[in-house]
């Protein structure tokens, strides 16, 4: 249990919060339970704390108070866990922007609210992001600071005489700098050849105790091309995303390096956003302090006292060395820099990438000694727990993770069809084998899908998220839905600025929100099945880098894998031939291309091999260590270790990623899930109730295979959808392995669990698909004949189908649309449509329905013979959906496969059919004054596509 949530609740709170589950089924399997029933309950009906959380963004203040109650109520209602107050921006930042007393009653409100209807109420760190401080300036010694230098060549000889080389101008509103070195240095070279400009170590000078009033006078020696270098410390000017909008002073980016910046920001918080009130709220609440991704901007990063610090934890001084740090752009916003992009100066030993990693290792050091530690501190004391996107350009993100509470990624992404950035999943290892509960991942942003973007879409970058162990959704996010003065849709910050933008307004103003249960009731299961027992995994890839480059390995296909770094490996153990044993018990270790190694790793991991763990090498093992520090002996001692290394008996170099596979396969390395077919990616939960295997195709084709799974017992099905878990009728049991049959469409997941042995299942069928109710097990098909069924005993059975109906497609429609569009106040107004269909087509080739966005009500009537259950397969649909037969509501409906067992809901002679259709707003909004950015876009295909069609089946007994 999180550290908050045993606090929180009252009885009548906890009463609210059963009664607002949706679409949370009860169903359970029999007793016995072949699963564990409390782990059975839990599936069903998923705990609060297993529940996607929200951002819940708000223009600060300007949020109607009056409607936070019911927002929030609509919120937990939806089947949301926690929303993430988001103070983005205000129109009146005085009035209404951080630390202005209207925010901390609205803040009071939405946390009185939580408790009222049982949700967590998340408080972002500060405004907008990154974290920003009301009253610092651009010069205040708490805000962020660069370094940045001037230049002047010297020809060898003469004398210079004037001020120190002056860098850039710096931001507007920085009117202060502080010199903290002046270097000589002869180039090996021309001085202004093209990067890097090399330079002669040997021959560097520290003029910095020459400088008077800001000006020296200085003599070249003799000989050569002469560079006078002047590093100045400013502060970056670097305001939050939302510029000066989101308090009524002025606000900068806080020190991320120094305990200043940290303490300016609780400072702030405790003498001006938390009233005594809201004090007590928090503390009985709970939640987390969130602090957003990394996005800082400066020419390179610095902080007061850098030169000391770095002396006492890399053991020399950085002052001489200043040279080699500087690569255009690499800590500017939003860079597309790396670490191994070209510096401005090399010296001419090649010291400058040690000296660089030294530096990038500083960064991380204090950013986590000296910021998050004094935030978490802060945030605990408080009840609340530290969630943090600590990402960015040249610090280690993974071992960051490992000092937060809850370490959070994100996906940001160009399209709407999800292609991953593997950055993104590298902390995965290091959440793994810190025994972290929780891998947060903030959902679900892509550029230009504001009021676009469908549930399907979301899915699939949920179910991405999961094969890379993430286990907690944040999405991004519901929008205020009250803000006086802006007409529908409504504030969203992302679409002030021509209507189009990153993804998305969810909320009641969007046609899908009433669905929006079925998805997160999906997610929960989900995400409770994957905080079952521990990770189990197949791989350890090591990865010691401060870019966001990733060595994909394409010769693991079937395996999965976690990137590891040495900070992950000091505190693991091998035991059995397996890493980390009571952990994610990691089968083999690959080292890829990997170019340094400290010695401290080095060693480990010849202990690893000592205790039986599989290494393989891909390319040249390390071959130098990442400092400069001692550098020539570190590097002797590593070269030992990897000659020691390459000589056990359980470790294998290779030359590429062809290799890998035969490589694990001699060392006798198997995947806990192994497929006949490619396509597949799992993950497994290993947990004493019987281990649990997470399945998804990515791919754009179906996948039909053989699926073997490590584990004995008998396999189950359990769906995210309805809660409901059912035996697998049809599998093979063979030396400790168990061969399941698994077909997924393009997109689609599912979660197999090794239970309880039920009494009889089938080996093979030639026909048909064998089903089971834990008592038995039948037949199904959709064709009539006759079958062989194998049966576990070995014996065969043969069973005859009887005539079966064809199957219908449904072709003749009625559609009514309500037409969701800005009315002449301002306010939403809704208008009807009523077509007749002869064929499915999507709205923008109806009739009146081309700029329509709303909700659509298919209906029609089938026909049906007698039969034992049919299929309804709805084809295509845009965007989500629910089917009523007869009057009755179906289960919540896969709206990723769109096939439904109408089984007990059809009857012989005249069904009626009923599908409503709901869409996302950018039809409507692209005719929709103060929505430019809208028009821009094409339309999108929005309703029941089809083709529909129902496939009738019977059902036949087995008969041992």
């Amino acid at each position: 249990m999180s550290l908050h949530l045993g606090k929180r609740r009252s009885a009548l709170a906890a009463l609210t919060l059963a009664s607002a589950l949706v679409s949370l089924p009860t169903t359970v399997s029999a007793s016995p339970s072949p699963l564990g029933l409390g782990f059975e309950r839990g599936f069903a009906a998923p705990p609060l704390d297993a529940r996607p959380k929200t951002r819940y963004w708000w223009p600060c203040a300007e949020i109607d108070p009056n409607s936070i109650d019911a927002e929030i109520k609509q919120i937990a209602d939806r089947g949301f866990g926690s929303v993430e107050i988001q103070c983005m921006l205000a129109f009146d930042p005085v009035k209404n922007g951080w630390g202005s007393a209207s925010l901390t009653d609205r803040m009071e409100r939405a946390a009185q609210a939580g408790r009222k209807y049982g949700i967590d109420i998340d408080f972002t760190v500060g405004p907008s992001w990154p974290l920003v401080v009301p009253g610092l300036t651009p010069d205040s010694p708490e805000a962020a600071q660069e370094l940045a230098y001037g230049r002047s060549v010297v020809a060898g000889g003469t004398a210079y005489s004037g001020p120190v080389p002056a860098a850039p101008a710096p931001t507007a509103g920085v009117t202060k700098q502080k010199l903290v070195a002046v270097l000589a240095v002869e180039c090996a070279g021309s001085c202004t050849m093209a990067k890097p400009v090399k330079l002669k170590r040997d021959s560097l000078v520290d003029l910095t105790g020459t400088v008077r009033d800001a000006s020296l006078s200085w003599t070249a020696p003799n000989g050569g091309e002469w560079l006078l270098l002047g590093y100045w410390q400013r502060g970056t000017g670097q305001a939050s995303v939302s510029r000066q909008s989101v308090s009524g002073s002025p606000s900068y980016v806080v020190d991320h390096f120094s305990t200043r910046g940290a303490t300016a920001a609780t400072r702030y918080w405790d003498d001006h956003v938390l009233s005594p009130r809201l004090r007590d709220l928090v503390k009985r609440t709970g939640g987390d302090l969130f602090e957003d991704s990394l996005e800082l901007d400066a020419n390179l990063h610095w902080t007061s006292g850098l030169l000391d610090r770095f002396q006492d934890l890399r053991g020399y001084s950085l002052r001489e060395n200043l040279p080699v740090l500087s690569i255009d752009r690499i800590h500017r916003q939003y860079t597309s820099a790396t670490p191994a992009d070209t510096p401005d100066f090399e010296f001419d030993d090649g010291s400058g990438a040690r000296i660089r990693d030294d530096y990038y290792r500083t960064l991380t050091d204090l950013y986590i000694g000296e910021h998050v530690g004094p935030l978490k501190k802060w945030a605990n004391a408080l009840g609340l727990r530290y969630r943090a996107q600590p990402y960015g350009t040249t610090i280690d993100t993974a071992r960051i993770d490992l000092s937060v509470d809850v370490p959070e990624t994100e996906s940001l992404g160009a399209q709407d069809d999800y292609s991953e950035e593997p950055f993104f999943w590298t902390a995965g290892g290091a959440v793994h084998l810190s025994g972290k509960k929780l891998f947060s991942l903030e959902c679900c942003a892509v550029y230009n899908s504001a009021y676009a973007q469908t549930w399907p879409q979301m899915l699939r970058h949920f179910n991405t998220a999961f094969t890379h162990g993430v286990n907690q959704i944040v999405l991004h996010g519901v929008a205020a839905g009250h803000v006086p003065g802006m007409a529908w849709p409504g504030f969203s910050p992302f679409t002030m600025q021509g209507g189009n933008g990153f993804s998305e307004a969810w909320g009641p103003r969007q046609p899908t929100w009433d669905d929006t249960g079925k998805i997160t009731g999906w997610v929960s299961r989900m995400q409770y099945l994957l905080r079952q027992g521990r990770p189990s995994v197949d791989l350890a890839v090591y990865r010691q880098s401060y870019g966001r480059d990733v060595r994909i390995q394409d010769g693991a296909k079937g395996f999965t894998l976690d990137y590891v770094g040495p900070t992950d490996l000091a505190q693991v153990s091998v035991r059995d031939g397996r890493l980390a044993p009571d952990g994610p018990a990691y089968r083999a270790l690959i080292l890829d291309h990997q170019p340094t190694m400290q010695v401290e790793t080095a060693r480990k991991l010849l202990e690893f091999t000592q205790r039986g763990l599989p290494i393989i090498i891909v390319g040249e093992p390390p071959a130098r260590t990442p400092g400069a520090n001692r550098a020539a002996a570190q590097d002797a001692e590593l070269g030992r270790i990897m000659r020691l290394l390459l000589a056990r008996p359980s470790v294998r170099r290779i030359a590429g990623q062809n290799e890998l596979a035969p490589a694990l396969a001699g060392l006798k390395v198997r995947a806990a899930a192994e497929s006949s077919v490619p396509g597949l990616v799992t993950v497994r939960r290993a947990r004493t109730g019987g281990d649990l295997y997470y399945v998804y195709n990515p791919t754009a084709s179906p996948v039909s295979t053989s699926l073997s799974l490590e584990g004995a017992g008998s396999p189950y099905k359990l769906d995210a959808w309805t809660g409901k878990i059912s035996p697998v009728g049809q599998y093979q049991a063979a030396r400790s392995r168990t061969v399941v049959p698994v077909g997924l469409a393009p997109g689609q997941s599912t979660v197999l669990a090794l239970g309880r042995d039920i009494s009889r299942h089938a080996t093979a069928t030639t026909g048909g698909e064998i089903v089971s109710d834990g008592k038995g097990i039948r037949l199904r098909s959709s064709t009539a004949g006759s079958y062989t069924v194998t049966l576990d005993n070995g014996r065969p059975v043969q069973v005859d189908v009887p005539s079966v109906g064809v199957p219908q497609e449904l072709a003749e429609w009625k559609l009514t649309v309500d037409d969701w569009r800005q009315g002449p106040a301002g306010d939403r107004e809704t208008v009807r449509h009523e077509l007749g269909l002869h064929g499915l087509k999507p709205w923008k080739e109806l009739p009146g329905l081309a700029d329509v966005s709303g909700t659509g009500v298919y209906t029609t009537t089938a026909t049906l013979s007698d039969l034992d259950g049919a299929y309804l397969d709805l084809g295509d649909v845009i965007d989500t959906f629910q089917v009523t037969v007869n009057g009755r509501v179906l289960p919540a409906p896969d709206q990723v496969v769109r096939r439904l067992d109408l089984t007990g809901y059809v009857r012989p002679g005249s069904n009626t059919i009923t599908v409503r259709v709901a869409t996302p707003l950018r039809n409507r909004l692209r005719v929709t004054p103060g929505f430019p950015l809208q028009a821009e876009q094409p339309r999108q295909s929005y309703g029941l596509l089809g083709p529909v069609k129902i496939i009738p089946y019977r059902e036949v007994p087995i008969q041992e």
